[in-house]
């Protein structure tokens, strides 16, 4: 019993530290080499795809492997049934968000099948994207296969990790906080986790604060997760290999 009491808040300090230093530090890292290697005409696109997909599952690993020393299980992870009435938000809160929510759903269903198949709307949409993004994007026919496991495994592994554990885990630890200050603070992890975009991690950041809200509303990790792969499998086919 001792063991079970302590073990489940040294894990979670430990997890902590890893999203709010070494993710961070680690990611800014990662990102100003591969620019530098990109500037040297070398492409290490691939290496940075299979560390990101390696190093996504690792935390979600550590969560896993306390479900049999802890109060911790898929069902406290988000993994149950959507559950509208779980929560006590207005009526006039819920609808707008699950409007907003299936909308953006679409819209980015829309937008994979379009850039998929549309070279002109690819063209026109990598005009306004900012150098930095464009040197994580995959290009190769290799590297969109690559980023489709990518997409999938960010997708799931940050929801489980930046929600479902992080919502259950300071449900646990600390009662008195309030859902919502548990939502900031889980947004707070989720917005360092992409400092390497620097000013731009605003964008992440507050749709870090929508999936967060969704998953208060929805009691369901499951569209969450449906909706952040969509999201990161947009960009597979935005830019093109030059002829």
């Amino acid at each position: 019993m001792n063991f079970e009491i302590g073990f489940f808040p040294v894990v979670f300090v430990v997890l902590i530290l890893y999203l709010a230093v070494v993710a961070p530090v680690a990611g800014y890292i990662e990102h100003k080499k591969l620019k530098q290697n990109l500037a040297d005409g070398l492409n290490k696109k691939l290496s940075v795809y299979r560390h990101t997909i390696l190093w996504s599952w690792i935390p979600v690993m550590v969560i896993i492997l306390l479900i049999p020393f802890s109060e911790l299980t898929l069902y406290g992870l988000g993994f149950r049934w959507i559950n509208l009435k779980a929560s006590s938000l207005s009526y006039w809160i819920v609808i707008p968000t699950i409007t907003l929510f299936f909308l953006y759903l679409l819209y980015n269903v829309y937008s994979i099948i379009l850039l998929k198949t549309n070279q002109k709307a690819r063209f026109e949409a990598s005009q306004n994207l900012p150098e930095y993004v464009k040197a994580l994007l995959p290009i190769t026919n290799q590297e969109k296969r690559t980023w489709v496991y990518v997409a999938f495994s960010a997708g799931i592994t940050e929801e489980i990790v930046y929600r479902g554990y992080l919502f259950f885990a300071l449900g646990v630890l600390f009662p008195s906080l309030s859902v919502f200050l548990i939502l900031l603070i889980s947004t707070f992890l989720f917005g360092l986790g992409h400092v390497y975009q620097g000013k731009e991690m605003v964008k992440p950041t507050v749709l870090g604060l929508f999936f967060g809200f969704s998953y208060i509303l929805f009691d369901s990790l499951i569209p969450i997760i449906i909706l952040h792969v969509a999201q990161d499998l947009v960009v597979t086919y935005l830019l093109e290999k030059e002829e």
